[in-house]
């Protein structure tokens, strides 16, 4: 499914042909000359045309064709977002290149070719087709009752643990197994870590905090999920770091996320499954033939 935009930009143009003119152009050159400068500005003058000759909500036109203000707060707002100062004047002028060079692409009648129509084709399709999901769920209005049931659905069998854990990192089998011997021999896990382990949670008695399942590697997580608080890995713990000797410290359940702090959260998922099941129904209304 296309993806879903909201907001005007999802209408936008390609840039690679306009940043490319940009690279090309005189007033990249910190070398460049008066006499260039000069040049420069007299095809500029030359070029544009003055704003009573032009249609309305027009920046500029060529050969009568307008450049509409909105594409060059469209392309305005593609050169801010890749985090480039955007100069209004100069994309005016790159866009005048490009309406020249797309008229004269359609005097050799190139978007007539197999390759240009099909790309020219599958273009306007999504643009057209993000505009669409972009009205129709702009439109969407869902109750507080169905952003509830959302957010009880998205709420069961959630993995919500939290651990507290230490552990004693060690680079072999034989050393992290010698550690687990001293440790029933009677050492503390604290003393051990300070001495033996080689992550420098070690100086802290290995202490590692609280954290969630999906923050830690898989074998040691799949460890510690095994284990009740205050028990110890009776086996070295193996993973890309070496080998651990665990302790569970405590387990807790994570507060869920309240309700309004995750309201639009929730919107916006509701919206993306209700076009999901509205495209799969137009999808059946529709008549469609694949090879």
């Amino acid at each position: 499914m296309p993806t879903v935009q909201t907001s005007s930009s999802a209408l936008t143009i390609p840039v690679l042909a306009l940043t490319a003119l940009f690279s090309l152009s005189p007033v990249h050159a910190q070398d460049a000359t008066q006499t260039d400068a000069k040049e420069s500005t007299a095809a500029t003058s030359t070029a544009a045309t003055v704003d009573s000759a032009l249609p309305e909500g027009a920046a500029a036109s060529v050969n009568g064709r307008p450049i509409l203000d909105m594409s060059v707060d469209n392309v305005t707002q593609q050169v801010t977002a890749g985090g480039q100062q955007a100069d209004e004047a100069r994309i005016i002028e790159e866009l005048i290149n490009l309406e020249v060079l797309a008229q004269e692409a359609e005097k050799l009648s190139l978007d007539e070719t197999a390759e240009i129509s099909a790309a020219l084709q599958l273009q306007y399709t999504q643009i057209m087709a993000n505009a669409y999901l972009a009205k129709k769920g702009s439109e969407m209005i869902f109750s507080e009752e169905e952003l509830q049931a959302e957010y009880k659905a998205q709420s069961t069998g959630l993995d919500r643990a939290e651990y507290r854990a230490s552990h004693i990192l060690l680079e072999t089998q034989e050393d992290a197994q010698r550690v687990i011997d001293e440790l029933a021999a009677g050492k503390t896990f604290e003393e051990l870590a300070q001495a033996e382990s080689i992550d420098p949670a070690g100086e802290s008695g290995g202490d590692l905090g609280w954290f969630q399942a999906n923050t830690m590697v898989p074998e040691f997580t799949a460890a510690v999920a095994e284990m009740e608080v205050g028990d110890t890995s009776k086996t070295p713990v193996e993973s890309e770091f070496g080998f651990h000797v665990i302790k569970l410290v405590d387990q807790r359940e994570a507060a869920l996320p309240d309700f309004d702090s995750v309201k639009t959260g929730l919107k916006n998922l509701a919206v993306r499954k209700a076009l999901a099941t509205h495209v799969e129904e137009l999808r059946a209304a529709s008549d469609i033939k694949t090879r």
